[in-house]
């Protein structure tokens, strides 16, 4: 018989708003899926982009499918709109689509952030708003704790 001794741990959820910054992005995608290997618990990725070049969108989607092949247990969804909107509006997408008990928020816009996700009726869960995270230990330790 097998042991339930463990307690299930919360669903996370990563939103990436993006603007400009696609190669920054590209690394926390990455270190997104990193964070998966060690978690027990179930990820998901939402990348919300306004931009309109297609070859930075493209690296983007690269990005997540090759992460993909070895992490095919995280969830992810990459919403494009073609019209320039505020770093709000992306954010807002992300919260509507999070699944996560757990939000983070990957910004360097995290005041503005923060007052959207207060306002935001959907908010379920705990959020976290960081600037870009690119480093393992940093994101495990600001998840991990309870």
């Amino acid at each position: 018989m097998m042991h339930m001794a463990h307690q299930l741990q919360p669903t996370i959820t990563f939103i990436l708003p993006v603007q400009n910054e696609q190669i920054l992005t590209v690394e926390q995608i990455n270190c997104c899926f990193k964070f998966s290997e060690q978690y027990p618990g179930i990820c998901e990725i939402i990348i919300i982009t306004d931009n309109p070049q297609e070859n930075r969108n493209y690296l983007l989607w690269l990005a997540t499918k090759l992460n993909k092949v070895n992490h095919p247990h995280v969830r992810t969804k990459i919403i494009r709109y073609t019209s320039k909107l505020d770093i709000n509006e992306l954010v807002e997408t992300g919260i509507k689509h999070a699944l996560g008990q757990k939000i983070v928020i990957a910004t360097n816009n995290s005041k503005r952030t923060e007052q959207v996700q207060l306002e935001n009726p959907m908010v379920k869960g705990d959020v976290w708003i960081t600037p870009h995270f690119l480093n393992i230990d940093t994101l495990k330790e600001a998840l991990l704790k309870n």
